[in-house]
């Protein structure tokens, strides 16, 4: 049973071409780098995942940095561009078709998981599923860099269809037009309720306006890393 994969990225998004990234995020290479960098440079092996990782650019980042990477995605299509895309880098990574809300790995298995705004695109009971399959695979002391919209991003869901507190489809105009279901976070439900289990390493709001010609919101998201504790605290948690 598909728990967190909407299939609008897979026939209206992929299939048209659109999202089809070639160069990685730069914001998420700075996270990474800035947490893994000495580490990288050491030679020290370390395994990370993107969770809906679309055609493969920030994977490609993680596998030419010297982590040992895997990516999920539910879009057949988008695996099939990744793999050519890592293909044609002579990069090697894992790409598997599959559904990020039940990965498909044993527990305490990567030092870094990602996601570059792939979970935001469920309901909330799909969002804790997937969080809670994050805190299973990562290693103790492993971290969860996500970055997901705010309320506002991009003018917010004025004309947006409310499914759920907080999720809205069918956008008629706007960032999120034809991509199916996004859930839209508040400041409150980031820092209290979002990385249940995890511990809160950071929260970053990142806005951008526009100016001029004319004043506009554009851009609005939170960038969290969360970090599994480590297992003595595990163990002394009752």
């Amino acid at each position: 049973m598909t728990v967190s994969f909407d299939s609008t990225w897979e026939h209206q998004v992929y299939r048209q071409a659109r999202q089809v990234n070639r160069w990685p995020f730069s914001d998420l290479v700075s996270c990474v780098m800035r947490a893994y960098g000495a580490r990288l440079r050491a030679g020290e092996p370390l395994r990370a995942l993107e969770l809906g990782c679309g055609t493969g650019n920030n994977l490609a980042f993680l596998a030419a940095e010297g982590f040992s990477s895997v990516g999920i995605d539910g879009s057949a299509t988008a695996c099939r561009l990744a793999r050519e895309h890592l293909a044609s880098l002579r990069l090697n990574a894992e790409v598997l078709e599959g559904d990020i809300g039940q990965l498909p790995f044993e527990a305490d298995q990567f030092d870094l998981i990602i996601d570059r705004a792939a979970v935001y695109a469920n309901r909330k009971a799909a969002i804790g599923q997937i969080v809670s399959e994050v805190r299973r695979c990562l290693l103790p002391g492993g971290r969860f860099i996500s970055f997901v919209f705010e309320t506002g991003h991009g003018g917010g869901p004025a004309g947006a269809r409310n499914i759920e507190p907080g999720t809205w489809t069918d956008f008629p105009t706007g960032p999120f037009a034809g991509t199916g279901t996004v859930h839209l976070f508040t400041e409150q439900e980031v820092r209290e309720d979002y990385l249940t289990g995890l511990d809160i390493e950071y929260i970053d709001h990142l806005r951008q306006d526009r100016l001029c010609p004319q004043a506009e919101q554009r851009f609005s998201e939170f960038r969290i890393c969360g970090r599994k504790p480590e297992r003595a605290a595990q163990l002394r948690s009752p």
